[in-house]
């Protein structure tokens, strides 16, 4: 989802570290993981339940066979000539 390199997380790690402490930074990065999943979960679930709602599966084989029919119309066209 996101792109963060090595050194992005070394540098959030490092201020991490200084303004929070080392005692509790394993569990506050727990925390953040945990509701990091929870949000990725329940974002994946509103996708999937939204795509369901305006049918998409149909809508992307309709525009397959569209673009299908376009390209052998197209190689029909181009043998006539």
């Amino acid at each position: 989802m996101f792109q963060i390199g090595f050194l992005e997380i070394l540098i959030i790690f490092v201020i991490g570290l200084i303004v929070i402490g080392p005692n509790k930074l394993p569990d506050l990065v727990k925390k953040i993981i945990k509701l990091y999943k929870k949000l990725e979960i329940k974002f994946n679930n509103f996708k999937s339940d939204f795509e369901a709602d305006i049918g998409s599966e149909e809508l992307k084989k309709d525009v397959f066979n569209e673009l299908r029919m376009e390209e052998l119309d197209q190689n029909n066209q181009s043998k006539d000539e």
